[in-house]
C-alpha cells in the first residue's frame, strides 16, 4: 500500500505534474492539483489532454516536483521527450523528486470532471529540505492564471498574473524570475 504522506501529499491540494500517455504512445505533462480529503485523492480535470489521455487509458502519475520553469513549461507548451524516463511503460519525469502512480476512475462532467485516484506504485527518488519560498508558490499561482487565460482570455487572469509576478520579483531568485519571463512569453505578453 502506497502512503502518499510519505511522498508529502497530505489533505488539501498539492500542486504536481501529471504525466499521461495518449493512445498513440505520447506523453504529455501537465500541472494539475491533487486533492486529498478524509484519506480520498482526487483530481478535477477540464477537457484537456490530460483528460482525453485518462480516459482512454486510465492511468496517470503525480510527479513531484520543486522546479519552477518545469511548472511554467508543462502548463504552457509540450515538455522535450528527453525529459521523460519510463516505469512499466509509462512516462515519469526524470526530474521528479518523487512520483506515485495511479490508477483512475472518471466521473466525466459537462465542463470539468472529478477523477479519483488510486495509488498503485510509487518511488522517492529524494528528498531535499526546503523551506517556503513565497516566489516559487507566486510562480504555481501565476501558472494556474496563465492557463485559465489561455483557454478563457479573462483579463482578470492577467491581473492576477501581474499580483504573483511582483511577489517573484520580491522573494523569488533567478529561476522563479526566470519562469515568470517565460510565462509572460509563453501567453504572448512582452514584459
Amino acid at each position: 500500500m502506497i502512503d502518499t504522506g510519505d511522498f508529502g501529499i497530505h489533505d488539501g491540494i498539492s500542486e504536481v505534474i501529471f504525466t499521461t500517455l495518449s493512445k498513440d504512445g505520447e506523453p504529455n505533462a501537465a500541472p494539475m492539483g491533487l486533492h486529498r480529503k478524509e484519506g480520498r485523492l482526487f483530481a478535477m480535470i477540464y477537457y484537456s489532454r490530460t483528460l482525453e489521455n485518462i480516459l482512454d487509458r486510465p492511468v496517470a502519475v503525480a510527479n513531484i516536483v520543486d522546479e519552477p520553469v518545469l511548472f511554467v513549461r508543462s502548463s504552457l507548451c509540450d515538455l522535450e521527450p528527453e525529459r521523460f524516463e519510463y516505469v512499466n511503460g509509462f512516462p515519469v519525469m526524470k526530474d521528479a523528486l518523487g512520483w506515485i502512480l495511479f490508477d483512475c476512475k472518471c466521473k466525466k462532467g459537462e465542463r470539468i470532471s472529478l477523477v479519483e485516484l488510486s495509488p498503485v506504485d510509487g518511488k522517492i527518488n529524494r528528498r531535499k529540505i526546503q523551506p517556503v519560498n513565497r516566489g516559487f508558490n507566486a510562480v504555481i499561482e501565476a501558472a494556474i492564471h496563465a492557463t485559465r487565460y489561455v483557454v478563457f482570455r479573462e483579463k482578470k487572469h492577467i491581473d492576477s498574473i501581474e499580483h504573483y509576478n511582483t511577489i517573484v520579483k520580491k522573494c523569488g531568485g533567478e529561476r522563479e524570475k526566470e519562469a515568470m519571463v517565460m510565462l509572460y512569453k509563453l501567453i504572448g505578453i512582452t514584459k
